[in-house]
């Protein structure tokens, strides 16, 4: 278990990324090496990979996993030696003070990129003779002509990766030929390079970008698309904004990762648009950003809150798309007529609109009940057009696509005093499922008792919305008129804000945020357990947006992830326990 629980975190401080690789004062003619002149980088290059100080992060990280970890190796040298089958006892010649190099480049013809790391050591001559010479030889030493590169083959059975040793560098890579394809790169000309100031860094350049990280991507995305091309249901909403991001990514001239560990774990990234007025270059002039206000005016009881902010503009040249992925969802698409009024029902809701949204998720013994506000810009226009949009669930093909799915929609007020204005419903009831006893449009069947085998999801869900001047409030889930109460009253009352462990994590966003994320997930896993109100304050918080160009510096598109330390250990316990 500890051995495998060291290759994990390994895994996670970069291996799988493309490989570290160290800083190499050279070594002398008779180990087998040359010294450390620079060679080209190698055809394909798509991520660059520095880990500054190995001792220091990795005690970093066996403190923030906490628990099992003080069972792991103490430095950098006896996790190497004991992932890679090396005598224990040249654990101490591995440098865990100096920094930690990597290559990976592009291999279409393979699963995955190939890679190549380099582990600084104190002297390469006597790390060869310590594992090529006397009675506890494990290896044999074999000089590469091309590279000088001493190839080290096991006396015994073979070795899951290929090890060679240049310089003052212990090189591993997958395959021999990685190794000498790589490696000279890894020890002789990457620790020109300037070292960072974070725990890791990845350089990405655009032939990554464009590349295998858009590949992986884009086919990430595709899973979640029927046979058709057409988003599932559930992802309809999301089907603008992933496309976009997609269009973006392919148009980075280069991004930047890196990895920060503290009292949390702080991962960010950075890319660069590409010139020529491209998809991110217009993302970065047109992106909306603002501060996180809305964010910490949800409800205090809140576990989940999202905010995204959008220009009219950006959500005009949406609509299209969303029309297109609701029509995907009707069984031989939309009639022209038909999709004419969604369409404009759509871009109606759109255009009277403000350029944010905040939303979250609350929950309570009974269950989950989510909530959001909106900005207003036109009132008036802004019920009419939710109105319409409601009732497109009438249109035939629509409707026919909601029978055969097993649903029905109804629409009209609820009885919710004291708002401040009307309040409506929009109720989605579940009929008999497509195939069951009794057909489509059959009376539901009585649901199982909360709690009790079988019990499923209810058979009707509503959502209350209210418009008023100074925003759009809706809720769904469990109890909507009570989260909606809970929306509408927090912006004057106890929300999110006054919470100090979501305080301090959203503080240091700053006025630069187009979408925000912010979750606890442990007192989350506590209401999945029947325990509301249990669990820690251990806030999640992922965020994105634009800083505009400035100080010499370009505009750029930013993303971040920050997750606490109790967060770091429980999902750390979990996954030792499976």
């Amino acid at each position: 278990m500890p051995r495998r629980a060291a290759a994990l975190l390994a895994l996670v401080l970069g291996l799988s990324a493309g490989a570290l690789g160290c800083k190499s004062p050279g070594a002398p003619d008779d180990a087998g090496v040359q010294g450390p002149s620079p060679v080209p980088a190698p055809a394909g290059l798509i991520a660059e990979a520095f880990l500054p100080t190995p001792d220091a992060t990795w005690a970093k990280v066996r403190a923030l996993v906490g628990g099992s970890a003080a069972l792991l190796p103490g430095s950098v040298g006896a996790l190497a030696a004991s992932l890679l089958g090396l005598p224990i006892a040249v654990a101490s010649e591995i440098d865990g003070n100096v920094p930690a190099l990597g290559v990976a480049v592009d291999a279409p013809d393979r699963p995955r990129p190939r890679a190549a790391l380099g582990l600084h050591v104190k002297d390469g001559a006597r790390l060869i003779d310590q594992l090529t010479r006397g009675e506890g030889a494990r290896f044999r030493a074999t000089p590469d002509a091309a590279t000088s590169i001493a190839l080290l083959a096991p006396l015994q059975g073979v070795s899951p990766v290929a090890l060679g040793v240049l310089g003052n560098y212990l090189l591993v890579a997958e395959t021999p030929g990685d190794l000498t394809a790589l490696g000279p790169y890894v020890a002789r000309t990457m620790p020109q390079a300037q070292v960072p100031k974070e725990d890791l860094a990845i350089e990405l350049p655009r032939h990554a970008l464009e590349g295998p990280v858009l590949r992986a991507a884009r086919s990430a995305w595709d899973r979640a698309r029927g046979p058709d091309g057409a988003p599932a249901a559930t992802a309809v909403p999301l089907a603008p904004m992933v496309e976009g991001a997609l269009a973006v990514l392919g148009d980075l001239e280069r991004a930047r990762l890196t990895l920060t560990l503290d009292e949390s774990a702080h991962l960010r990234a950075s890319g660069t648009p590409r010139p020529g007025g491209g998809p991110a270059s217009k993302a970065s002039a047109d992106l909306a950003v603002g501060d996180v206000t809305p964010l910490l005016d949800l409800p205090a009881d809140a576990l989940v809150g999202i905010l995204v902010r959008d220009r009219a503009a950006s959500r005009a040249e949406n609509v299209p798309k969303l029309v297109d992925a609701v029509a995907g969802l009707v069984e031989g698409g939309l009639p022209p007529a038909e999709r004419e009024r969604l369409g404009a029902a759509i871009r109606a809701a759109s255009d009277a609109r403000g350029e944010w949204f905040a939303g979250g998720v609350r929950f309570d013994g009974a269950g989950p009940t989510a909530f959001v506000r909106a900005a207003v810009a036109d009132r008036a226009k802004l019920e009419a057009a939710i109105q319409d949009l409601v009732g497109t669930a009438e249109l035939p093909p629509i409707q026919a696509a909601l029978k055969r799915e097993g649903f029905r929609v109804s629409a009209g007020k609820a009885e919710v005093a004291q708002q401040g204005g009307e309040v409506r419903r929009v109720r989605i009831e579940q009929t008999a499922a497509a195939g069951q006893p009794g057909g489509a449009g059959a009376p539901p069947a009585r649901p199982a008792r909360k709690g009790a085998p079988g019990a499923g999801p209810p058979p009707a869900i509503e959502l209350h919305y209210l418009i008023r001047d100074d925003g759009l409030f809706a809720s769904v889930g469990n109890d909507p008129s009570a989260g909606l109460r809970s929306a509408v009253a927090a912006i004057q009352g106890e929300s999110l804000g006054d919470v100090p462990a979501m305080k301090a994590a959203l503080a240091p966003l700053g006025a630069d945020i187009a979408f925000a994320l912010v979750l606890e997930p442990l007192r989350l896993v506590a209401n999945r357990l029947g325990q509301p109100g249990a669990g820690d304050p251990a806030p999640v918080v992922i965020a994105a947006g634009a800083a505009p160009a400035g100080a010499g510096a370009p505009a750029a598109l930013w993303a971040r992830a920050d997750v606490a330390a109790a967060a770091i250990r429980e999902l750390a316990r979990l996954g030792a326990a499976f």
